[in-house]
């Protein structure tokens, strides 16, 4: 699932592409993508509006029309947005990236598009005039590439869960929004903390550690585009695969020598989801 640093990338990349662009044409091959209003009203409401501008909550792309609607993308598991406008971008749109996922194109009046395509699905598409009409927007925590993200608000939202453990308080995006598996499991193994460990036993230099983590690898992991772990995963608006994951130093590497000891990289299943850690570096 793309996670902060690949949703980061597309919003940064739709900004540049598409802000003032006209919509002419809208397609929607899949309705079920489209979960408010109903189709007939999103493509009234989307056809000839311009983008005004291009923003981000967590894992949402917020594109906001000169309507004053806003138009919120959540790309789920395997959701794309790619913006074919040149000769390698289109190949690749062609070849690697199957038409029969293309769910929603938007068509501009310059003839370029902007297309959605999900191999499982999973992604959701609204058009709402306030934000807050969607639960899940409203209920998200602090973003930790904002500015406002500093060492003691991160004390103070880590003090709301001490009972709790590391890294599902990390993934829960009620508390700190956009880190998803992969980079929860990257931020803990450079910080040297146990996946399970209990909020209350961590130390004032281990926290001051995580949170340094949590704005070094997010912020490298956006400047890198992202991580692309698998061939159904994240692709930028050119299609282009992240180059973060050949930066991950824990992350999907079960088997292999810890580059810090040298001890095989284990996997732990904490709620559902595969940890990976150095059961010498990250003593529980």
């Amino acid at each position: 699932m793309p996670e902060l640093p690949e949703v980061e990338t597309i919003r940064k990349d739709l900004q540049e592409k598409i802000t003032y662009k006209q919509i002419k044409d809208v397609i929607v091959n899949i309705s079920k993508i489209i979960k408010k209003p109903s189709l007939e009203e999103f493509i009234t409401k989307t056809k000839d509006k311009k983008i005004k501008e291009i923003d981000r909550r967590g894992k949402y792309i917020i594109i906001h029309l000169d309507s004053e609607d806003k138009l919120i993308i959540h790309l789920g598991m395997t959701g794309l947005l790619i913006y074919p406008y040149n000769k390698n971008s289109k190949e690749i749109l062609e070849g690697e990236i199957k038409a029969k996922h293309n769910h929603l194109v938007f068509t501009f009046t310059d003839d370029t598009q902007l297309v959605f395509n999900d191999v499982r699905r999973f992604g959701k598409i609204f058009l709402v005039s306030n934000i807050d009409e969607i639960e899940s927007i409203s209920k998200l925590g602090i973003d930790p590439l904002e500015d406002y993200f500093t060492e003691e608000v991160f004390i103070q939202v880590l003090n709301k869960k001490k009972k709790g453990k590391i890294k599902p308080f990390l993934m829960n995006q009620k508390f700190i929004t956009g880190l998803g598996n992969i980079y929860a499991n990257e931020v803990l193994y450079r910080s040297n903390i146990h996946p399970l460990r209990l909020i209350s036993s961590l130390i004032e230099e281990e926290v001051k550690n995580l949170y340094q983590q949590i704005k070094l690898v997010l912020s490298e992991a956006v400047e890198l585009r992202g991580s692309t772990v698998a061939d159904e995963a994240y692709r930028d608006t050119d299609g282009e695969k992240g180059k973060f994951a050949k930066k991950l130093q824990v992350y999907a590497r079960k088997g292999e020598p810890c580059i810090k000891c040298g001890h095989p990289i284990e996997v732990v299943r904490i709620e559902g989801r595969s940890s990976f850690i150095c059961p010498q570096c990250q003593k529980l």
